[in-house]
């Protein structure tokens, strides 16, 4: 369905976990095109209750494609019950047709100071803004970018296929910079501010900190930072993978293989 539809894939995380350790029970919810669905609470692994939730979001999304834009699968008893796993999660056809669109060329308003800021910085380089995938879980933007804006810290130089993005954080106002190109395995730039003129952004964190790795405490330069995107960290590169059941995030090892475990149940 997601790529038939051209949307992200799904994104999973638990929802609640009970009963005693011998009988666990698992209830998750997925992600789909920044919409969260819940499964049901009663699975006895984590397989089963991801396989719940990705069956309930492919019902919601398929009888929502199915109905005219006139007509809504949810009844006004429905919306008032907090029960109806579709309630918070659906929005009317219309409206998955214009959030899609907007969530890919747009921030939000409250957030337009932020689009400005990085358009304005690629675009001294013949760069733009391509895509803005949707507040992630851990509120994060990530903002690719179009054009010939290439160049990659890590490698010095411009890369010869257009990987670059940001992962942006709103409320924090800060970026960082990454790339899909294999030689930038694990990579990512300095953290630096958001601010009102491009031309200071170069003033990163790294003048306000002093970073030890979080496992092996080794001291890092800014530019070896990286931070795990589970829980968020600083780590070096070797105590740091890609999760591939992630869409390649940067995981600790601790969070790896916990992740791992997740996934695998």
């Amino acid at each position: 369905y997601c790529q038939q539809n051209q949307i992200s894939f799904p994104n999973y995380r638990i929802k609640t976990q009970s009963g005693p350790v011998h009988n666990l029970k698992f209830q998750v919810e997925v992600e789909i095109n920044g919409y969260w669905y819940a499964g049901d609470e009663s699975c006895s692994s984590k397989k089963e209750a991801e396989q719940s939730a990705a069956k309930k979001a492919l019902e919601c999304l398929l009888d929502r494609n199915q109905s005219s834009q006139t007509s809504t699968c949810i009844s006004s008893d429905e919306i008032s019950d907090p029960t109806s796993s579709c309630v918070e999660v659906i929005p009317l056809p219309t409206q998955i047709q214009v959030d899609s669109v907007d969530s890919k060329s747009h921030f939000p308003d409250e957030y337009a100071d932020i689009e400005e800021f990085i358009a304005n910085k690629v675009k001294e380089f013949d760069g733009r803004i391509r895509k803005i995938r949707p507040l992630d879980s851990r509120g994060k933007y990530k903002v690719y970018i179009g054009g010939s804006y290439r160049y990659c810290e890590n490698v010095q130089r411009d890369h010869k296929r257009n990987g670059i993005y940001f992962i942006v954080d709103p409320i924090k106002k800060t970026y960082f910079q990454k790339c899909h190109d294999s030689q930038c395995y694990g990579y990512q730039s300095a953290i630096k501010y958001i601010t009102k003129d491009p031309t200071t952004s170069s003033h990163s964190l790294e003048t306000n900190s002093n970073s030890n790795c979080s496992k092996c405490r080794k001291s890092l330069k800014r530019a070896s930072q990286i931070s795990c995107e589970r829980c968020g960290e600083t780590f070096c590169a070797q105590c740091t993978q890609f999760c591939e059941l992630c869409h390649d995030a940067v995981h600790c090892d601790r969070c790896f293989e916990s992740c791992i475990e997740c996934h695998d149940s």
